[in-house]
C-alpha cells in the first residue's frame, strides 16, 4: 500500500505496477514462487515515485515515463534477489527453493532482462548503455560487500555503488527524457543520489541520525534548486516520511554466509512452509497480502455473520463504560471497535497487532467513527505485550489464536494484564458437530473458502492457510481446557452458527488457582 501523500500520482503508480505485474506472470506460474520478492511499501512503490514524480516536475506525462519507472524497479527486485542469494550452496532436501541458488539467480536474471524488453517497448532504446553501467556498479559493490567490507566507510561505499547510484542515474536519465538543462540534470542526480544513500544506509540497519544528513541534503536540492510545484512538494514530503520514520525502511536481507550455512530454522508447525524462519514470518506475510480485502472478505465468506459474532464476544467481556479494554491480534481493528462502543465516551481501547498492513487498515477503519478519540493501535506481539500488570478490565482476541507461535504463552500474556476478575475472551473458528452440517461446512471450508480468497485477493495461498491451520487448530473443548490449565477460572464456551465459531471465556482469579474443576460449558445454536 502507498503512503497517502503519494495519492496524486496513484493512478500513475497503478501503471508502472500493471507492467511489473503482467512480467511477474510467468508459464511456470508466479514468479513469487521461485524468489523472494517483497511486496510491500516502501520497496513496492519508493523507487517508482521517485521516478514518476521527477518526470513530473519536469512536465514529463508521457508512457515513457511509466517504461522508465518500471525499468528502474525491475533492476532494483533484480538486485535485491540477487544479493540475498547465499554464497554456499544449500542442501536441496532441507532448502525452499526460494532460498536457494538456482531460481533466484534465474529470477533476477529475468528481471533484468525485462528491463531491457520494457526498453525496447517503450522505445527509449537509446538509454541501454547508461542503465549497464547502472546495473555494473551495483554489481561491484556487491563484490565489495562480499569481500568483507565492515568499516563504516567501506559500507557507505558499498551503498553508494548498490543503492545510490540506481536513484541517482534513474532521475538523470528521468530529466533527460524530459530535456532539461545539463544543470538541472546535475542537481535531480545529486538529488537522487543522496535519497539513495539515506534509503540504502536504513535497509543496512544505520541509524536513523546518520542516514537524515543525506536526506537533509536531498531535501535542500529540491528547495534551492527547482521551483514550487506539486510533484516537487510531493518529492519533499517523501523525503520527510522518511526522515521522522513514517515510512518503515524493510532492513535488506542478504543470504546467509558460510558462517551461518549451519544455522537451522526455527519451524515446528507443520502448516508453516519450510522456507519460512518460523510461524509468526509466515502469518505476516500472509495478512500483509491481505490486509486491502480482509475486512470485505472476511464478511462474504462468514455470509455476514461475522458481525454479529464480534457483538456476541464483546458482550461475553463485561465492558462496562468507562473501562479499559484490550483487543490482542486486532488485525483491522473491527473488534477493536465494537469494545470502544461498550467502552463508551470515556472508555480506552487498545489495538495491538505485529503487522503494520493491518493497523494502517484499522486506522482508517476508525477515521469517521466518535470512538476514533477512545481508541488507540499498537504495533507489537501478542507473546510479549507491552503493557504492566494487572492494567485492563477484559483481554479479547478475534481469529488469533490460531496464527500465534504459542497459544498457551498468548493466553499467559492476555491474562497478566487483565485486572482480577476480569476476563478474558476469545473469539476462533471451531469444529462444527451437528451431523449433516459439519460435513457441509468442511467441504465448504476446504475447497470454496480457498477458491473465493483467491478470486478476492487475487494471490494463491492466504485462504488455503486458514483451512490448514483450523484443521490443526484443537476442539473447542480443548481449547477449554487450557484455558482452565493457564490459570482462568469459570472457563466456558459458546458456540455460534451451528458451531462455526466459538466464543471462549476465562476470568482471572484474585489468586491464580491453577485448574478448576466447577466449569460450565454453554452453547449456543444460531
Amino acid at each position: 500500500m502507498a503512503a497517502g501523500f503519494l495519492d496524486t500520482i496513484n493512478s500513475d503508480l497503478q501503471a508502472v505496477e500493471a507492467i511489473i505485474n503482467k512480467a511477474f506472470k510467468i508459464k511456470p506460474g508466479y514468479i513469487g514462487n521461485f524468489a523472494r520478492i517483497d511486496d510491500d511499501y516502501p520497496v513496492k512503490y519508493l523507487h517508482p515515485a521517485v521516478i514518476i514524480l521527477t518526470g513530473r516536475m519536469f512536465g514529463l506525462y508521457e508512457e515513457k515515463l511509466y517504461s522508465m519507472a518500471a525499468i528502474i524497479q525491475f533492476i532494483y527486485l533484480a538486485a535485491n534477489v540477487h544479493f540475498r542469494i547465499p554464497d554456499y550452496d544449500p542442501d536441496p532436501a532441507e532448502t525452499d527453493v526460494k532460498d536457494g541458488v538456482q531460481y533466484p539467480v534465474l529470477v533476477g536474471d529475468y528481471l533484468y532482462g525485462r528491463f531491457f524488453t520494457t526498453l525496447c517497448k517503450g522505445q527509449i532504446i537509446h538509454l541501454l548503455e547508461p542503465l549497464a553501467d547502472i546495473i555494473c556498479e551495483m554489481n561491484v559493490g556487491g563484490i565489495l560487500r562480499t569481500q568483507n567490507y565492515q568499516s563504516r566507510e567501506e559500507k557507505l561505499v558499498v551503498i553508494e555503488k548498490e543503492s545510490a547510484s540506481l536513484l541517482r542515474e534513474g532521475c538523470r536519465l528521468t530529466g533527460s527524457l524530459a530535456g532539461v538543462s545539463a544543470q538541472d540534470l546535475d542537481n535531480i542526480g545529486n538529488f537522487g543520489y543522496n535519497i539513495g544513500m539515506g534509503y540504502g544506509m536504513l535497509e543496512r540497519n544505520f541509524p536513523l541520525e546518520e542516514a537524515q544528513e543525506y536526506f537533509n541534503r536531498a531535501i535542500d536540492i529540491l528547495r534551492h534548486s527547482f521551483s514550487a510545484s506539486k510533484a516537487r512538494d510531493t518529492l519533499l514530503e517523501l523525503v520527510q516520511s522518511l526522515i521522522k520514520g513514517e515510512t518503515k525502511v524493510k532492513l535488506k536481507k542478504y543470504g546467509p554466509t558460510l558462517e551461518q550455512a549451519g544455522d537451522k530454522k526455527d519451524i515446528n508447525d507443520p502448516i508453516v512452509p519450510p522456507y519460512y524462519k518460523n510461524k509468526e514470518e509466515y502469518v505476516h506475510d500472509i495478512f500483509s497480502k491481505i490486509a486491502g480485502k480482509y475486512d470485505f472478505l472476511n464478511t462474504v465468506l462468514s455470509i455476514n455473520r461475522d458481525k454479529y459474532w464480534r457483538k456476541f464476544t464483546v458482550g461475553k467481556t463485561g465492558l462496562k463504560p468507562g473501562g479499559r479494554a484490550l483487543d490482542v491480534c486486532c488485525g483491522t481493528g473491527m473488534l477493536t471497535l465494537e469494545l470502544a462502543k461498550a467502552a463508551g465516551p470515556v472508555g480506552k481501547v487498545v489495538g495491538l497487532d505485529f503487522c503494520g498492513d493491518m493497523l494502517q487498515i484499522a486506522g482508517k477503519n476508525i477515521t469517521n467513527t466518535p470512538y476514533i478519540k477512545n481508541i488507540e493501535f499498537i504495533q507489537g506481539n501478542a507473546m510479549d505485550l507491552p503493557f504492566p500488570d494487572n492494567y485492563f478490565d477484559c483481554a479479547t482476541i478475534g481469529f488469533g489464536l490460531r496464527n500465534v507461535p504459542d497459544m498457551r504463552q498468548a493466553i499467559r500474556e492476555m491474562m497478566r494484564v487483565v485486572k482480577p476478575g476480569g476476563r478474558v475472551v476469545s473469539l476462533e473458528f471451531a469444529k462444527p458437530t451437528v451431523p449433516g452440517f459439519r460435513q457441509i461446512y468442511n467441504f465448504y471450508f476446504r475447497h470454496w473458502v480457498p477458491f473465493l480468497g483467491k478470486l478476492g485477493v487475487g494471490v494463491d495461498g492466504p485462504y488455503n492457510y486458514l483451512h490448514k491451520s483450523w484443521t490443526v487448530f484443537p476442539h473447542q473443548k480443548e481449547v477449554r481446557d487450557i484455558f482452565e490449565e493457564i490459570g482462568l477460572s469459570g472457563a466456558e464456551y459458546f458456540e455460534l452458527t451451528g458451531g462455526v465459531v466459538a466464543v471462549h471465556v476465562g476470568v482471572k482469579p484474585a489468586i491464580n488457582h491453577g485448574t478448576h474443576d466447577d466449569v460450565a460449558v454453554s452453547r449456543e445454536e444460531r
